[in-house]
């Protein structure tokens, strides 16, 4: 018998949650954190939470995606490359990776240079 996990949405102040929990963390490693998706769109989504991680635009903080993810990996766990065909090959993202930090809710990660 094959149990599949219970299905939990994210909801919009979920997402909010989460953005404040990483955006000061995201930000020593030269980014900021936007959110995007069905969360943003229509307030909750069945399916992941997506995070846009964004380059900081000063002079002090350099981009960073390999210590970003793996400071990500302390908080959520190990991450997978999305291998979703509606997510196709991108000249704009270093990074799109899945997280399982919970069972049922599943966050993915696209980060932009760095």
């Amino acid at each position: 018998m094959i149990i599949k996990p219970l299905i939990t949405s994210w909801t919009l102040d979920e997402g909010r949650c989460e953005i404040q929990r990483v955006q000061s963390g995201s930000r020593a490693y030269g980014y900021h954190v936007a959110l995007g998706g069905g969360v943003l769109n229509t307030g909750s989504s069945r399916k992941d939470l997506d995070l846009y991680f964004l380059p900081l635009d000063n002079d002090t903080s350099k981009p960073n995606s390999v210590s970003l993810v793996q400071w990500l990996e302390t908080l959520w766990g190990k991450s997978e490359p999305i291998n979703d065909p509606n997510y196709g090959p991108s000249d704009y993202y270093t990074q799109k990776l899945k997280f399982m930090p919970l069972v049922s809710k599943r966050i993915d990660v696209f980060v932009i240079g760095g």
